[in-house]
C-alpha cells in the first residue's frame, strides 16, 4: 500500500509519541509498504532511508499559530496526492485513520484539574485555561475537525480508557473506534552487558548494589504525578521510619528547581535523585528495581511498557491506559489515583521484599515483551487495508455545490481514491477556476448562488475560535463558579 503519515516533529529523544512515529515508519517499510512522512522536522538518522519525507512549513509567532499552520498546510499537501490510506497522530485532521496518541484534550484538561483540590484553586485553574490560554482552545477546535461525523475518519484508541473518552467527549460512534493498545520494540532497549551498565550507573549516583531503587520518567512532572509520589514516599517514611529506604531516580525534561525545594521540605534529600533529561534512558532502566508513574492522565504510556520489558514491576494509576494490562500483584500495582497515598506506600512496601519483587520482575518482563510492535503493526495494517478497500471513490467531505446541467446546486466532493473531483458521479475531472472564492459556472441570479467560503488568515481563525470557545466555556461553567 501507499501510505501517508502526518506528524509535526519526529525526534525520539523528545518523548513516547515521537518514538512511536519513528518505529511505525520503520515497521511499515519493513512490511513492504511505501511510506511518505509529512512533517516539519525529523531527526537525522532515526528514519529508514526508504521513507520519503515531505517537509511541511509551520509558520507563526506563537506555538498555537505554528500548530494550526502546520495542520492547514498538511491538509493542503495531502489533498494533492492520492494514498491508499493517510494516517494522522496528533493535531492534524485530514486523514482516513487517526491515532490520537495524546488522547482527548478535554479528558486531559479534566485530569490536570484534579491536581488541585476541589474549590477555589481548581476553579481558578479552569478559568485560567478558558481566559488566558488560547492554545488549549485551539486543541478543542482541532479535535472538532478531527471527530467531525462528516469525515467518517476511523479512530484508533490506544486503550479502553481513550475509547470511553472519545465516546463521552466527542460522541464518536463505537463502530468507528478500533482499540489497539500501544506497543514497543523491545529489542531497542537491549544493552550489551546489563550487569555492567547497572553497576556503572549506581556507582555514578553513589548507590550500592543493594539499595532499593525506583525509577520515574516523564517530561511533564506535575501531570505525571511527581508531587504525590514524593508525598507518598514521605508518608511511608513517617509511618515506618525503620522501613527499607527507597531511592527514587527522577528523569525527564521537566523543570527540577521547584522539586528540589519540595524534596528538602519533605526530608527526602538523601534518597531522591533529581537527574533531569537523559539522552539514553536504557541504562537507568537496567539500574533500577521497579518503575513508578502515578500519572493524572496518560492514554497508554509507552514508558510503562518499556519498563516492563526491562523486567521492572510497575506502579501506576487507573488514569493510565497502560494499567489496563497489569494484573494487581503480578506485574505491578494499579492504584485508583495519584492522591491514593496509602495504597502507593503499601505497594512500595510489597516491592521492598526481594522475593516478591523478583517473581514480579519475571512476570513484568514477559508482559512487556508481549506488547510486540510487530503484532501492533499487523493490526494497524489490517485496518489500513480495510480503509483502502472501502474508500476507493469515497469523498472525505464536501467543498462546493453544483450539479451538471440542472442549474441546481448539489454536493460536490473530492474523491480520495481517484484523485479527481466528483459531482454526483457525473463529473470526473476537477474544473478550472478563475475566482478562488467562487465555484465555476456560477449562476447569475444571486438567489441561486452558493459561494464557496473565503480563505481566511490562520491567525484570524485562531482569534475567532478563541473568542467563541471562551464564551461557550464561560457560559457552561458559570454555575460552577
Amino acid at each position: 500500500m501507499r501510505l501517508a503519515l502526518n506528524y509535526q516533529r519526529v525526534d525520539p529523544t523528545k518523548g513516547g509519541a515521537e518514538t512511536y512515529v519513528a518505529d511505525l515508519c520503520g515497521a511499515l517499510v519493513h512490511a513492504g509498504h511505501q511510506v511518505d512522512l509529512y512533517a516539519n522536522y525529523w531527526r537525522e538518522g532515526v528514519l529508514p532511508p526508504e521513507v520519503r519525507c515531505v517537509r511541511v512549513e509551520a509558520n507563526g509567532w506563537s506555538k498555537a499559530q505554528r500548530l494550526w499552520d502546520f495542520a492547514v498546510r498538511s491538509e493542503s499537501l495531502l489533498r494533492q496526492t492520492t494514498y491508499d490510506c493517510s494516517v494522522g497522530l496528533i493535531n492534524t485532521w485530514y486523514h482516513d485513520v487517526l491515532i490520537p496518541q495524546g488522547g482527548v484534550h478535554a479528558a486531559s484538561l479534566e485530569a490536570n484539574a484534579r491536581r488541585f483540590p476541589p474549590g477555589v484553586r481548581r476553579r481558578l485553574y479552569l478559568a485560567g485555561k478558558a481566559v488566558n490560554l488560547p492554545r488549549a482552545l485551539l486543541y478543542r477546535r482541532i479535535e472538532a475537525k478531527q471527530y467531525d461525523p462528516a469525515r467518517r475518519t476511523r479512530v484508533v484508541a490506544v486503550s479502553e480508557m481513550v475509547r470511553g473518552h472519545l465516546e463521552r467527549f466527542h460522541g464518536v460512534p463505537r463502530d468507528r473506534i478500533r482499540v489497539i493498545p500501544n506497543a514497543i520494540d523491545a529489542g531497542r532497549l537491549a544493552v550489551a552487558d546489563p550487569a555492567t551498565v547497572r553497576a556503572e550507573v549506581r556507582f555514578q549516583l553513589g548507590l550500592t548494589p543493594d539499595d532499593l531503587t525506583a525509577l520515574f520518567v516523564g517530561h511533564n512532572f506535575r501531570l505525571k504525578g511527581l508531587c504525590p509520589l514524593l508525598d507518598a514516599l514521605a508518608h511511608r517514611k513517617a509511618r515506618a521510619p525503620q522501613a527499607r529506604p527507597i531511592h527514587l531516580l527522577v528523569c525527564g525534561g521537566g523543570k527540577l528547581a521547584p522539586f528540589r525545594t519540595r524534596v528538602a521540605r519533605l526530608g527526602l534529600a538523601d534518597t531522591v535523585h533529581l537527574i533531569g533529561f537523559v539522552p539514553d534512558i536504557r541504562s537507568y532502566f537496567h539500574a533500577s528495581d521497579f518503575f513508578v508513574l502515578p500519572t493524572y492522565y496518560d492514554p497508554c504510556s509507552l514508558v510503562v511498557f518499556e519498563a516492563l520489558a526491562c523486567g521492572l514491576p510497575v506502579v501506576t494509576t487507573a488514569c493510565n491506559g497502560a494499567g489496563e494490562l497489569i494484573t494487581e500483584g503480578r506485574e505491578g500495582f494499579v492504584v485508583e489515583s495519584p492522591e491514593a497515598m496509602v495504597p502507593l506506600a503499601d505497594a512500595f512496601d510489597r516491592l521492598a521484599i526481594d522475593s516478591n519483587r523478583r517473581l514480579m520482575s519475571e512476570q513484568a518482563a514477559r508482559l512487556g515483551r508481549a506488547q510486540s510492535f510487530g503484532q501492533h503493526v499487523t493490526r494497524l495494517i489490517s485496518l489500513f487495508e480495510e480503509v483502502a478497500e472501502s474508500s476507493g471513490q469515497r469523498a472525505l467531505f464536501a467543498v462546493g455545490r453544483k450539479s451538471v446541467g440542472s442549474g441546481q446546486w448539489a454536493e460536490r466532493k473530492w474523491a480520495v481514491g481517484s484523485g479527481q473531483w466528483a459531482v454526483d458521479a457525473k463529473r470526473t475531472q476537477r474544473p478550472r477556476r478563475t475566482n478562488p472564492t467562487t465555484p465555476p459556472n456560477e449562476p447569475n441570479d444571486p438567489a441561486e448562488r452558493t459561494q464557496r467560503p473565503r480563505r481566511t488568515n490562520p491567525t484570524a481563525i485562531l482569534a475567532v475560535a478563541f473568542l467563541e470557545e471562551k464564551n461557550q466555556w464561560c457560559a457552561s461553567h458559570a454555575l460552577q463558579f
